[in-house]
């Protein structure tokens, strides 16, 4: 019998699908990183992936963070503390790297720490570098350079991502030496991440429903949007910023629009002053709460002797006139009785 040629075809088809291995079929596998390049890489495709321009790799910086990881893998634990009691802005000067922002508050710089079993999977940023103030250290504008580093000790991996700005002019500041004379202080353990960041209030819409907010400082437009919810994209269109990602400290920009007001305050109307008076007058003794107790009845030391330069009521002065008229009577009646009579 004469085959279809479709048929063939088809059976053909099938045949070469079967023969091709099934790992096409399967999910690529996520990035595994073990050493500092590797972390600097998947970094600045975070930050491309955000619009943002990568980080330039800085020598100081890999040995800050090289030299971190190895601290925490001899320690064995997870710290921005660094051995000697020098503090991280001390050490990235002592480095060379000429740091910038008021160098008195730690100047523009952050970083991340985080300890793995085994080689840190990378698909996506990690959940323990996912807050906001872990993001902004990989995500922040302020910053222009980076450096890694990662040691193991046994089966477990340290790793430190240091990010931190450069001066324009690429030059140490006058107060450098200052900085680095200066005795550490403080919490060194929380000085790695976004210490030099005021935190973001969160302003209400006004009457016409938009909403402004003021840049504070080491605040970047990443930071801004994420905590008002919207995008970088719409903060720049709604203040005419093009492709600009740079803001001043106390500039303010309209980051919503067609925000609902909140409701006006209730005014709270204050208690009567003389009840509070007269209820703080009260002491603790329950028979002083009722007023009537204390002057059921008069003691004798309440009594009180008239003055003897009051005036004599007209009661008593009746009385006196009567008696009078008595003893005056009994006089006459005894002056005019019978002689006789004794």
């Amino acid at each position: 019998m004469k085959k279809n040629p479709l048929f063939c075809l088809l059976s053909l088809a099938v045949a070469i699908l079967l023969s091709q291995p099934l790992a096409v079929l399967a999910k690529p596998n996520a990035q595994t990183i073990s050493t500092p390049d590797q972390l600097i890489n998947a970094v600045n495709a975070l930050r491309l992936s955000y619009g943002l321009t990568p980080l330039a790799v800085h020598s100081a910086l890999m040995q800050s963070a090289q030299s971190q990881a190895d601290y925490m893998a001899s320690t064995d634990e997870i710290t921005h503390a660094r051995p000697g009691g020098i503090t991280y802005t001390q050490q990235l000067l002592a480095l060379g790297f000429p740091l910038s922002g008021d160098l008195s508050l730690g100047g523009f710089r952050a970083e991340n720490i985080l300890s793995t079993f085994g080689p840190l999977d990378w698909n996506g940023v990690p959940p323990a570098w996912q807050d906001s103030d872990h993001m902004n250290t990989m995500l922040s504008q302020n910053f222009t350079h980076i450096g890694a580093g990662v040691s193991q000790k046994g089966d477990t991996y340290y790793f430190a991502l240091d990010c931190a700005a450069a001066t324009n002019t690429g030059q140490m500041q006058e107060g450098a030496a200052t900085a680095i004379a200066a005795s550490g202080s403080g919490n060194t353990n929380a000085a790695g991440v976004s210490q030099f960041m005021v935190p973001i209030t969160k302003s209400t819409a006004r009457p016409d429903g938009k909403v402004y907010h003021k840049v504070q400082y080491g605040q970047t437009l990443w930071s801004i949007a994420i905590d008002y919810g919207t995008t970088i994209k719409k903060i720049q269109a709604l203040n005419n910023l093009g492709e600009d990602l740079t803001i001043q400290q106390g500039e303010e920009l309209l980051v919503l629009e067609n925000v609902t007001p909140p409701p006006p305050a209730t005014p709270t109307l204050a208690a009567s002053p003389t009840t509070f008076a007269t209820l703080t007058q009260f002491p603790a003794t329950p028979q002083m709460i009722f007023p009537f107790t204390a002057v059921v009845e008069p003691t004798e030391t309440q009594e009180v002797e008239p003055s003897a330069s009051a005036p004599i009521s007209s009661n008593f002065l009746v009385v006196v006139l009567i008696l009078a008229a008595f003893v005056g009577a009994g006089v006459a009646v005894w002056l005019i009785r019978d002689p006789k009579s004794d």
